[in-house]
């Protein structure tokens, strides 16, 4: 499996960074997609192919939502799980519910993550 080397390692710790601070000063999957994207724009480049199963490239192509209608209106305190299209429709309403309780229940303790249930962190894995 091969992975792609970037060539500029200080320009790639500055969109980092900016990518970071733009997100809040955490470390995510949209703040390196946003870093890759800075990285780019600064003229960085890379050193071999990424391989067919890059997990960045994966998920950027799935279809990321909130599990509740509106949620992306609410205070980030309030809003509930973010998972790909195939896992929102495929939990119960039941699921639902207690997913998105666990989330609201750490975001209000100030963690940003809230681990899966059993079933919910398999069909992530398998989306």
């Amino acid at each position: 499996m091969a992975t792609a080397t970037k060539l500029d390692p200080a320009k790639w710790a500055k969109a980092k960074a900016k990518a970071k601070a733009k997100m809040g000063g955490k470390h995510s999957a949209r703040a390196m997609q946003l870093a890759v994207k800075y990285y780019k724009d600064m003229g960085g480049r890379y050193k071999g192919s990424k391989s067919s199963s890059n997990k960045l490239s994966t998920w950027s192509k799935q279809d990321w939502g909130y599990v509740s209608k509106g949620d992306e209106k609410k205070s980030k305190a309030k809003k509930g799980r973010y998972l790909p299209k195939s896992v929102r429709t495929s939990l119960t309403d039941a699921q639902k519910r207690a997913t998105n309780r666990k989330k609201k229940e750490a975001s209000k303790k100030g963690s940003q993550y809230a681990k899966y249930s059993k079933s919910i962190a398999k069909k992530v894995r398998m989306a």
